[in-house]
């Protein structure tokens, strides 16, 4: 029996709104896969000009922790302890 047939004699069994998740996860795939390499260097540049975008924006925000201080007295507990 080939994956397809499997998958579809698991299918047949499940509720509709089960079915429709699946047909949703298939129809992503279907369109992931159809990209073609040409595409990738736009998703690229496009998911890098969405990063530039974020970049800093809780830099001014005091009730976060200092993760540098974190950092640091992590790190020097670790030393204590060895």
């Amino acid at each position: 029996m080939k994956s397809a047939e499997k998958i579809y004699e698991h299918i047949k069994a499940l509720p509709e709104p089960a079915v429709l998740e699946i047909l949703d996860f298939v129809e992503f795939i279907t369109m992931k896969i159809g990209r073609s390499e040409s595409d990738a260097p736009r998703f690229r540049t496009k998911r890098l000009r969405s990063l530039r975008a974020a970049r800093g924006i809780w830099q001014d925000r005091d009730d976060l922790p200092n993760f540098q201080m974190l950092r640091r007295e992590w790190d020097r507990a670790q030393g204590e302890g060895s």
